[in-house]
C-alpha cells in the first residue's frame, strides 16, 4: 500500500521553502537554492527490511552540490529512533544511505544538510509498514 509522505518544509536559514511533489517514495524541493530530490526505495518502508535513501542535491544553476554532508534522523511518538549519513554515492550531488526500522508506523523524519555556507533541515512524515 502506497502511504503519501506529509511534507513540512522548514529552512533553518531565512528563505522561501518551494515543495514541488510529495508521493510516496518521492520529494523534491528547493531550500535556500539549492533543490533537493529524494527517493526511497521501497516506496513504503517495511519494518525487518533495508530502506535506501538517495538525496540528489543540486544548486541554483543546475551543479550537482558535492560539498555537503547529510544525514537522515528519525524519530517515533514512543522515542524509538533511527539516524545515518547519506554518503556520497559515486555520482556528483548524489547521497545514499540505509535504514533499518524495527518498528511500524509513523516516523517523524529529518534530513539534515550541512554545507560550509550554512545548513537546511527538511522535516516529513514516513509511515513504515509491518512485515507480514
Amino acid at each position: 500500500m502506497k502511504t503519501a509522505v506529509v511534507v513540512a518544509l522548514l529552512g533553518a536559514l531565512s528563505s522561501s521553502v518551494v515543495a514541488t511533489g510529495a508521493m510516496a517514495g518521492t520529494l523534491t524541493t528547493e531550500v535556500n537554492g539549492v533543490r533537493v530530490e529524494l527517493r526511497s526505495v521501497p516506496e513504503t518502508p517495511v519494518t525487518a527490511r533495508k530502506t535506501i535513501y538517495t538525496v540528489r542535491l543540486l544548486d541554483g544553476a543546475g551543479k550537482p552540490v558535492t560539498d555537503a554532508r547529510v544525514t537522515l534522523t528519525g524519530r517515533m511518538a514512543d522515542g524509538m529512533s533511527a539516524a545515518t549519513p547519506l554518503r556520497p554515492a559515486g555520482e556528483p550531488g548524489v547521497y545514499r544511505g540505509e535504514v533499518l526500522f524495527t518498528m511500524g508506523g509513523p516516523w517523524d523524519l529529518t534530513i539534515r544538510v550541512v554545507r560550509p555556507t550554512g545548513r537546511v533541515q527538511i522535516p516529513l512524515r514516513e509511515e513504515v509498514a509491518r512485515q507480514r
